[in-house]
Protein backbone atom coordinates (compact mmCIF):
# COMPACT_ATOMS: atom_id res chain seq x y z
CA UNK A 1 0.00 0.00 0.00
CA UNK A 2 1.36 3.45 -0.71
CA UNK A 3 2.56 5.79 1.58
CA UNK A 4 0.21 9.09 1.45
CA UNK A 5 -0.04 12.12 3.45
CA UNK A 6 -3.20 14.29 3.87
CA UNK A 7 -4.26 17.82 5.68
CA UNK A 8 -6.94 18.10 7.90
CA UNK A 9 -9.62 21.06 7.44
CA UNK A 10 -7.05 23.31 9.80
CA UNK A 11 -4.38 22.29 7.25
CA UNK A 12 -2.16 21.10 9.80
CA UNK A 13 -1.00 17.52 8.25
CA UNK A 14 -1.53 14.29 10.26
CA UNK A 15 0.97 12.45 8.27
CA UNK A 16 2.17 9.92 11.54
CA UNK A 17 -1.42 8.51 11.13
CA UNK A 18 -1.72 7.83 7.21
CA UNK A 19 1.90 6.46 6.87
CA UNK A 20 2.30 3.20 7.05
CA UNK A 21 5.11 1.95 10.38
CA UNK A 22 8.30 1.90 8.02
CA UNK A 23 7.68 5.03 6.93
CA UNK A 24 7.02 6.03 9.97
CA UNK A 25 10.45 4.43 10.80
CA UNK A 26 12.13 6.16 7.93
CA UNK A 27 11.12 9.28 8.94
CA UNK A 28 12.55 9.28 12.18
CA UNK A 29 15.32 7.94 10.52
CA UNK A 30 15.90 11.06 8.72
CA UNK A 31 15.20 12.96 11.29
CA UNK A 32 18.50 11.32 12.96
CA UNK A 33 16.73 8.39 15.06
CA UNK A 34 19.48 5.60 14.81
CA UNK A 35 17.53 2.92 16.67
CA UNK A 36 14.24 3.75 14.04
CA UNK A 37 17.22 2.68 11.56
CA UNK A 38 17.82 -0.32 13.00
CA UNK A 39 14.43 -1.78 13.26
CA UNK A 40 14.40 -1.34 9.70
CA UNK A 41 17.76 -3.49 9.47
CA UNK A 42 15.87 -6.02 11.71
CA UNK A 43 12.81 -6.67 10.37
CA UNK A 44 14.26 -6.66 6.57
CA UNK A 45 17.56 -8.17 6.89
CA UNK A 46 16.51 -12.21 6.16
CA UNK A 47 14.83 -10.16 3.37
CA UNK A 48 17.63 -8.68 1.85
CA UNK A 49 20.26 -11.26 3.03
CA UNK A 50 18.06 -14.33 0.80
CA UNK A 51 17.67 -11.62 -1.91
CA UNK A 52 20.97 -11.51 -2.59
CA UNK A 53 22.07 -14.84 -1.66
CA UNK A 54 20.15 -16.48 -3.89
CA UNK A 55 21.58 -14.46 -7.05
CA UNK A 56 25.03 -14.61 -6.51
CA UNK A 57 25.13 -18.36 -4.90
CA UNK A 58 27.53 -17.42 -2.49
CA UNK A 59 26.98 -16.96 1.65
CA UNK A 60 30.00 -15.06 2.37
CA UNK A 61 29.62 -12.27 0.48
CA UNK A 62 25.96 -12.36 0.65
CA UNK A 63 26.65 -11.33 4.03
CA UNK A 64 29.07 -8.56 2.89
CA UNK A 65 26.34 -7.51 0.17
CA UNK A 66 23.47 -7.47 2.60
CA UNK A 67 25.55 -4.85 5.21
CA UNK A 68 26.33 -3.12 1.69
CA UNK A 69 22.86 -2.32 0.58
CA UNK A 70 21.62 -1.41 4.44
CA UNK A 71 24.53 0.82 4.51
CA UNK A 72 23.46 2.17 1.05
CA UNK A 73 19.93 2.49 1.86
CA UNK A 74 20.71 4.98 5.12
CA UNK A 75 22.33 7.03 2.83
CA UNK A 76 19.61 7.36 0.59
CA UNK A 77 16.96 7.87 2.46
CA UNK A 78 16.39 11.40 1.79
CA UNK A 79 15.73 10.04 -1.81
CA UNK A 80 12.94 8.09 -0.56
CA UNK A 81 9.53 8.38 -2.28
CA UNK A 82 6.65 7.88 -0.24
CA UNK A 83 4.20 6.79 -3.07
CA UNK A 84 6.40 3.18 -2.67
CA UNK A 85 6.47 0.55 -0.08
CA UNK A 86 9.81 0.30 1.73
CA UNK A 87 10.79 -3.18 0.68
CA UNK A 88 10.61 -2.20 -2.90
CA UNK A 89 12.36 0.19 -2.58
CA UNK A 90 14.94 -1.75 -0.79
CA UNK A 91 14.49 -4.64 -3.25
CA UNK A 92 15.78 -2.42 -5.92
CA UNK A 93 18.88 -1.62 -3.76
CA UNK A 94 19.69 -4.99 -3.31
CA UNK A 95 19.65 -5.95 -7.03
CA UNK A 96 21.40 -2.84 -8.04
CA UNK A 97 23.79 -3.93 -5.51
CA UNK A 98 23.72 -7.42 -7.15
CA UNK A 99 24.34 -6.33 -10.72
CA UNK A 100 27.18 -3.75 -9.36
CA UNK A 101 29.20 -7.39 -7.30
CA UNK A 102 28.27 -9.35 -10.78
CA UNK A 103 29.89 -6.90 -13.10
CA UNK A 104 33.44 -6.39 -10.80
CA UNK A 105 33.23 -10.09 -10.63
CA UNK A 106 32.16 -10.82 -14.17
CA UNK A 107 35.83 -12.66 -14.80
CA UNK A 108 33.84 -15.71 -12.73
CA UNK A 109 31.37 -16.93 -14.96
CA UNK A 110 29.87 -19.31 -12.17
CA UNK A 111 30.10 -20.43 -8.74
CA UNK A 112 29.52 -24.06 -7.69
CA UNK A 113 26.86 -24.68 -5.93
CA UNK A 114 29.00 -26.90 -3.56
CA UNK A 115 30.30 -23.66 -2.08
CA UNK A 116 27.06 -23.55 -0.04
CA UNK A 117 27.06 -24.73 3.48
CA UNK A 118 23.27 -26.01 5.27
CA UNK A 119 23.91 -24.76 8.82
CA UNK A 120 23.11 -21.19 8.40
CA UNK A 121 19.70 -20.19 9.78
CA UNK A 122 18.24 -19.36 6.94
CA UNK A 123 18.11 -22.61 6.09
CA UNK A 124 15.49 -23.75 8.43
CA UNK A 125 12.90 -23.44 5.75
CA UNK A 126 13.26 -26.50 4.12
CA UNK A 127 13.89 -28.47 7.25
CA UNK A 128 11.41 -31.48 7.33
CA UNK A 129 9.74 -31.62 10.70
CA UNK A 130 10.64 -34.61 13.19
CA UNK A 131 7.18 -35.78 14.13
CA UNK A 132 8.77 -37.95 17.02
CA UNK A 133 10.15 -35.15 18.63
CA UNK A 134 12.99 -37.14 19.03
CA UNK A 135 16.52 -36.17 18.11
CA UNK A 136 17.50 -38.33 15.58
CA UNK A 137 21.28 -38.32 13.87
CA UNK A 138 20.32 -40.18 10.76
CA UNK A 139 16.74 -38.16 10.30
CA UNK A 140 19.10 -34.92 11.34
CA UNK A 141 21.40 -35.76 8.29
CA UNK A 142 18.63 -36.62 5.86
CA UNK A 143 16.79 -32.90 6.98
CA UNK A 144 20.18 -31.40 5.82
CA UNK A 145 21.15 -33.20 2.88
CA UNK A 146 17.46 -32.26 1.67
CA UNK A 147 17.85 -28.52 2.60
CA UNK A 148 20.96 -29.05 0.30
CA UNK A 149 19.27 -30.51 -2.69
CA UNK A 150 16.28 -27.98 -2.55
CA UNK A 151 18.78 -24.77 -1.91
CA UNK A 152 20.55 -25.98 -4.90
CA UNK A 153 17.95 -26.57 -7.37
CA UNK A 154 16.35 -22.77 -6.47
CA UNK A 155 19.76 -21.75 -7.08
CA UNK A 156 19.61 -23.20 -10.36
CA UNK A 157 16.27 -21.65 -11.68
CA UNK A 158 16.54 -18.72 -14.06
CA UNK A 159 16.37 -15.47 -12.02
CA UNK A 160 13.12 -14.52 -12.93
CA UNK A 161 11.61 -17.87 -11.29
CA UNK A 162 14.41 -17.57 -8.90
CA UNK A 163 13.66 -14.13 -7.12
CA UNK A 164 9.81 -14.82 -7.68
CA UNK A 165 9.82 -17.57 -5.75
CA UNK A 166 12.39 -16.45 -3.11
CA UNK A 167 9.86 -13.50 -2.56
CA UNK A 168 6.64 -15.53 -2.59
CA UNK A 169 7.32 -19.17 -0.82
CA UNK A 170 10.44 -18.06 1.63
CA UNK A 171 9.63 -14.44 2.53
CA UNK A 172 6.16 -14.97 2.28
CA UNK A 173 5.28 -11.76 0.76
CA UNK A 174 1.35 -11.33 -0.82
CA UNK A 175 1.07 -10.81 -4.71
CA UNK A 176 0.32 -7.45 -4.32
CA UNK A 177 3.31 -6.87 -2.66
CA UNK A 178 5.25 -8.79 -5.05
CA UNK A 179 3.61 -7.14 -7.87
CA UNK A 180 5.28 -3.40 -6.99
CA UNK A 181 8.19 -5.14 -6.33
CA UNK A 182 8.91 -6.23 -9.34
CA UNK A 183 6.04 -3.96 -11.29
CA UNK A 184 3.86 -6.07 -12.09
CA UNK A 185 0.20 -6.81 -13.09
CA UNK A 186 -1.00 -9.53 -10.04
CA UNK A 187 -1.89 -11.84 -12.52
CA UNK A 188 1.04 -12.00 -14.59
CA UNK A 189 2.85 -12.54 -10.60
CA UNK A 190 0.68 -15.63 -10.07
CA UNK A 191 1.40 -16.93 -13.37
CA UNK A 192 4.82 -16.41 -12.85
CA UNK A 193 4.88 -18.61 -9.68
CA UNK A 194 3.05 -21.06 -11.18
CA UNK A 195 5.82 -21.61 -13.88
CA UNK A 196 8.43 -20.95 -10.87
CA UNK A 197 6.85 -23.72 -9.02
CA UNK A 198 6.64 -26.27 -11.69
CA UNK A 199 10.25 -25.90 -12.75
CA UNK A 200 11.03 -26.48 -9.34
CA UNK A 201 9.79 -29.26 -9.30
CA UNK A 202 10.66 -30.71 -12.09
CA UNK A 203 14.15 -30.17 -10.70
CA UNK A 204 13.29 -31.79 -7.79
CA UNK A 205 11.43 -34.82 -9.58
CA UNK A 206 14.51 -35.22 -12.04
CA UNK A 207 16.81 -35.51 -8.70
CA UNK A 208 14.64 -38.23 -7.24
CA UNK A 209 13.19 -36.12 -4.23
CA UNK A 210 9.46 -36.16 -5.35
Amino acid sequence: MPFFTRKDNTGESDAELNLSEDAVLVQKAIDGDSEAFGDLVEKYSSFVYRTVFYDIKKREDAEDLAQEVFIKAYKALLGFRYDSEFSTWLFRICKNTVYDYIRKNSREKSIPLSEMSSGDENDREYDIPDESGKYDPEKTYIKKETANIVNDAILSLSEEHRDILVMRDINGYSYSEIAEMLSLEEGTVKSRISRARSALKKKLEGLGLI
